[in-house]
């Protein structure tokens, strides 16, 4: 009875298919629920497992080579016949990486891209972890759920190499980032939501994480990236988009596996804005978040901010967002049989949780605090007020705004969608 409270709570359940008889055990309420969504148990704990798995390799980049080109971290696995690449990171210039991976060994590289093509080449200042070329460079082993810090790299000027190709592409498959798209793409369905809370890894091996533009870049529109919660899409954003300035605003979409840990999601799109910046440079951009992507949203910031960046985070909106944690979550990852990575970082008093509250927000950034309630109830129907605006992100705001709506109906009501083209449209004034 707890857990199916617990599923409700996170936003995790149709009403619909909640079964009369609320005895039932956990295993079989679980079963009951994975089935009518056509998941299998095992491969969701599999999956889940996997995550927790995860190692982190990090490190800082030091640039002595007199550049100020932004810099691309390339993270190679080792193969038999020659390394591949796994991961790239993109900072605007020294700062702290990080990269999420399973048990193997690896290679670390960083560039700077100074005519700013996305390649790689001879004369561009480089520099490899351990050597000057992937043949001979020191490895990184990197065991389960391990973490290596590596020590400083420093760009001091070209390196050499091996290959016999004047420039060398750095493109990851199932990177989207910088790709266009619509809002009615079936890979933002609401069944794509689902297989990306449940079994993250298959929403990464099939449909792929992205930061998608929803418009060709223009120069003088500000970017505004909307972040979605648990077991959403961007489809969720439609309204809100749609209600934008198109010629001062560029809508922008982060598409993600919601059961990923919520650490791996902002260290991706801290990577991505760098990313777009160094291909469509823009002045500032602007930060909209719904429920848990509120947590992703505050992690983001705390870490942009804390690395050298040439954009301002020039507005930020948290709507509906368990800022203060949900003791749903926190009794989920501690007594269901299947425990989705996400629930780890949601849970009240978790250590993501503590890291990013006890971080004080910067006065410069606006934020506008979003939150709602149903009827005369302490609640959305997901998330408790009491989460929704704790007194310490009650002072940090720039502004709170209170509305009688649903936590989903939220994103379609009227007087929001109104008071959400005010707050923007003024922003610019």
């Amino acid at each position: 009875m707890k857990l199916i409270k617990t599923l409700n709570n996170l936003g995790l359940l149709d009403q619909t298919i909640l079964p009369q008889n609320l005895t039932r055990t956990l295993l079989t309420t679980v079963v009951v629920i994975l089935l009518s969504s056509g998941c299998s148990l095992l491969e969701i704990s599999q999956q889940s497992e996997g995550v927790n798995q995860a190692g982190t390799i990090s490190g800082h980049v030091d640039i002595e080579s007199g550049s100020d080109a932004p810099v691309t971290i390339l993270l190679f696995t080792k193969q038999e016949f020659a390394p591949q690449l796994e991961r790239k990171y993109v900072l605007q210039g020294a700062g702290e990486f990080r990269f999420y991976a399973q048990e193997g060994t690896y290679y670390v590289a960083a560039f700077q891209d100074t005519n700013r093509d996305t390649l790689y080449q001879q004369t561009e200042p480089a520099v490899l972890h351990g050597g000057t070329d992937l043949f001979n460079a020191a490895p990184v082993v990197l065991q389960s759920s391990g973490h290596v810090e590596l020590d400083r790299l420093v760009i001091k000027g070209p390196i050499a190499n091996q290959t016999n190709r004047d420039n060398i592409s750095f493109e990851i498959e199932q990177d989207h980032t910088g790709e266009i798209a619509s809002l009615d793409d079936p890979r933002f369905s609401r069944e794509i939501g689902s297989l990306g809370l449940w079994k993250p890894i298959s929403f990464i091996d099939q449909v792929g994480i992205g930061l998608y533009m929803l418009s060709s870049s223009e120069a003088k529109r500000i970017p505004v990236i909307f972040i979605h919660g648990a077991g959403g899409t961007p489809l969720e954003f439609v309204e809100l988009v749609n209600s934008l300035d198109s010629k001062r605003f560029e809508p922008w979409v982060l598409h993600y596996p919601s059961g990923l840990r919520l650490d791996i999601v902002s260290d991706y799109l801290v990577k991505s804005i760098n990313q777009l910046e160094t291909q469509y440079p823009f002045d500032n951009f602007y930060l909209i978040a719904h429920s848990m992507g509120g947590l992703v949203m505050r992690s983001t910031v705390k870490k942009y901010t804390e690395s050298e960046h040439h954009p301002v985070i020039g507005l930020t909106m948290t709507i509906n967002s368990p800022m203060d944690g949900m003791a749903s979550a926190e009794f989920g990852a501690r007594s269901s049989p299947i425990v989705i990575p996400s629930w780890r970082d949601i849970a009240q008093n978790s250590e993501f949780l503590r890291i990013i509250r006890d971080w004080p927000w910067p006065e410069e950034i606006p934020y506008h605090l979003v939150f709602s309630y149903q009827g005369g109830d302490s609640d959305d129907g997901v998330v408790d007020l009491e989460s929704q605006i704790p007194l310490s992100l009650q002072a940090e705001a720039t502004r709170l705004y209170g509305f009688n709506a649903g936590h989903a109906t939220i994103l379609t009501n009227p007087v929001f969608i109104q008071r959400f083209q005010n707050i923007l449209n003024n922003s610019l004034l």
